[in-house]
Parts: C-alpha cells; sequence; structure tokens
C-alpha cells in the first residue's frame, strides 16, 4: 500500500511521535510510505524510519498574506506530490493538514481516501474543527475516546468517529546509560521529580512551577522539553532558586524516567499524553492532573490523580509517593499491570486495519 502522512510539522510532540511510529511500522510491512510536514527536529527520525520526506512550508492560524502564500504554496507542493507517488491513502493529522490534503487532492483528481486522525486540541477549537472535518473528510479517527466525545459534542455526527486509542511504550534505559545521563546533566542524589513536554500554555508549567515551591521536603524539579515559553517559565522558577532545572530536549526519556521518582503532569487539557503512558509502561509513579485525556485510560489505581491546576494537591501526592514507599510500590505494580492495554502494537495493527477498510470503501474504519 502507498502510504502519505501529512502533518504541520515534525516538531517533537505525541502526534509527531505517533506519525514516526506509524511510517516505521508500514515500512516494515512492505508499504511504501512518505511524510510531507512543515519543518521540525525530527526529520531524520522520518527518514531513519525508511520512511521518504517532502518539505512543506510552515503555515499558522495568521490571515496575513505571508501565510496565505505559504498555504498556497503547500498546497501546490502538496498537489505535486500526490501526482508523483500516486497513494492510496493520505493519512492527515489534524485540521489544518486535512484542510490542505483535501484542497490538494479536489486539484489533483487522485483517488485516494483520506484518513484524518483528530490528536488533541484546544476545548474551544473543537467546533470549528468539526465543520472543517465535516466538509474535508467521510469519517474522523480520534485518538482516544475524550476527542471523540468532544468532537461529537462541537457537532461531528457519532456514526463517522472511529477511535483508536494512541499507543505509547518505553524499554527500561538500564542502570549504566541513566548513570551516564545523571552525570551529563549534573543531576545529585535528592529525588527527581520530572516534568516532560513542549513549553507550551496547555502544559500549564506555572503549577508545576508552584509544586515546586510548596513542596516541604528535599527533592529536585527537572523539565524536560522546549518551546516558546521557556525563557518565561525560567524567570519565573528563579523565585524558587535553583529547584527547578529546565534540561531541554532529552533524547533518552527512558534514561531520565528510569531516574525519576515521580513524574508529574499539570496539563490544562490532553488528547492523550504519550509521555504519561510511557512513564507508567516503566512503572515509575505518576501525579497527573484528573481530566479526560487521562482519566480514559488511566485507571485510577496506577497513577495518582488530583484536581487540575491545584499546585496545593499535586505537592500533597507528590509527598505521598516520596515519603511512603508502599504508595510508590502499589502504583509501580498497577501500572505495569495496565499498560499492555495501551501498547503501541495495538495501535499499529489496528491503523493497518483501518487503511485496508478506508482503501476498500467499508462503513466503519476501526
Amino acid at each position: 500500500m502507498r502510504i502519505l502522512h501529512v502533518l504541520s510539522s515534525l516538531a517533537p510532540g505525541g502526534m509527531e511521535q505517533m506519525v514516526v511510529q506509524l511510517a516505521a511500522d508500514a515500512v516494515a510491512h512492505g508499504d511504501s510510505v512518505t511524510v510531507a510536514s512543515g519543518p521540525g527536529e525530527w526529520v531524520d527520525r522520518v527518514r531513519a524510519a525508511g520512511a521518504g520526506y517532502v518539505a512543506l512550508p510552515a503555515t499558522s492560524r495568521s490571515t496575513s498574506v505571508s501565510m496565505a502564500a505559504a498555504t498556497a504554496t503547500a498546497v501546490a507542493r502538496l498537489s505535486g506530490c500526490i501526482r508523483e507517488l500516486r497513494p492510496q491513502v493520505l493519512h492527515v493529522h489534524n485540521v489544518r493538514a486535512a484542510a490542505l490534503a483535501r484542497l490538494a487532492l479536489t486539484g489533483t483528481r487522485h483517488r485516494a481516501v483520506l484518513v484524518p486522525t483528530l490528536h488533541g486540541i484546544a476545548p474551544g477549537d473543537y467546533v470549528g474543527a468539526s465543520r472543517v472535518l465535516r466538509r474535508a473528510a467521510r469519517r474522523v479517527i480520534a485518538c482516544a475516546p475524550s476527542v471523540g466525545r468532544s468532537l461529537q459534542a462541537a457537532g461531528f455526527p457519532a456514526e463517522r468517529i472511529d477511535v483508536i486509542t494512541n499507543g505509547a511504550a518505553l524499554r527500561p534505559a538500564g542502570l549504566a546509560r541513566q548513570a551516564e545521563l545523571q552525570a551529563a546533566l549534573g543531576l545529585g542524589g535528592a529525588p527527581l521529580v520530572v516534568g516532560i513536554g513542549r513549553l507550551v500554555e496547555q502544559k500549564n508549567w506555572p503549577v508545576f512551577i508552584a509544586t515546586a515551591g510548596r513542596l516541604d521536603r528535599a527533592a529536585a524539579f527537572a523539565v524536560a522539553g522546549d518551546g516558546p515559553l521557556r525563557q518565561e517559565l525560567e524567570q519565573e522558577a528563579r523565585r524558587f532558586g535553583d529547584r527547578v532545572r529546565f534540561l531541554g530536549m532529552i533524547d533518552d526519556i527512558a534514561a531520565l524516567v528510569g531516574l525519576a521518582a515521580c513524574v508529574v503532569s499539570t496539563s490544562a487539557w490532553e488528547g492523550l499524553p504519550l509521555t504519561l503512558l510511557e512513564a507508567l509502561s516503566l512503572g515509575v509513579p505518576v501525579v497527573a492532573p484528573a481530566i479526560d485525556g487521562i482519566t480514559d485510560v488511566v485507571p485510577p489505581s496506577a497513577a495518582l490523580l488530583v484536581a487540575p491546576g491545584d499546585p496545593a494537591a499535586v505537592s500533597q501526592a507528590i509527598s505521598r509517593v516520596l515519603d511512603d514507599a508502599s504508595v510508590a510500590a502499589d502504583l509501580r505494580r498497577h501500572a505495569l499491570a495496565a499498560a499492555p492495554g495501551w501498547g503501541p502494537e495495538r495501535m499499529l495493527d489496528r491503523y493497518r486495519g483501518a487503511y485496508r477498510a478506508a482503501w476498500a470503501g467499508e462503513p466503519h474504519w476501526a
């Protein structure tokens, strides 16, 4: 099968990670795979997976002339890619990619099936997403049950929604890799509390920083990730001295998670946070907000789920993990037991089936 993935960028993130996984899996099964996207640090990962790559210009929500021109250029380049590659499946990721691909397909008159996956988007964006997706494709795949419910509530017909829950897991890094990373980062011996993700508003990092200021015990807080808010967040964290460190992008996430006494999320919303699923797959205690994208998948016995946006609640949960070995042990046991339910193998298998069903014109894809 010839598969073309389309997404806005290949900057590090959960959606991009999923595309790399899908590309590698399809190549391993003998498919021809190309990824078309805007710029990003993970282009090399796509090529390492054995997939082709086509660069698209960056586009945004802006309605300026320059962005309108970039969109037109992106559609033209994508049209040329479709004419050359003749894909059977265009797997498009999120709303902008779906709109670009629909325009490009219309211009080429090439017969291909458009398979959109809706990843997590801001709650206020679902109405607009529903409007665009209703016109762009006959069906949509939601990356988690909560995303499907939100899309339906925004007006997208329920009978046109399939749900394929994202999957993620990590292999343990081993003591040598952990020690190497610990030395490279200069991490001391205090219990390490780790947050992982892009430095954007969605992740609500001020709550993570405020939690560090509230915790009444020795612990080090580290943020792995980068993004437009880094300078602002580093300035805010200086109120607590050097308690919060910003590590930037970490390639060996398994080693970092292995060093952590606790992995913490303070997100305001999520589609489905792959970094949390990865941490849980290693049995590391997790503290996370009780929001739809998490409670849908993570059993309450496998993580400490707290009220969103509440530094006091996050601090109390971290203290339970650090102060009570039995709490940490129970979380580890339940997380390891639950993790096979969200392993990537199931997700990849269901997408292979979805591609075949979509190409065959079947009424349901998953």
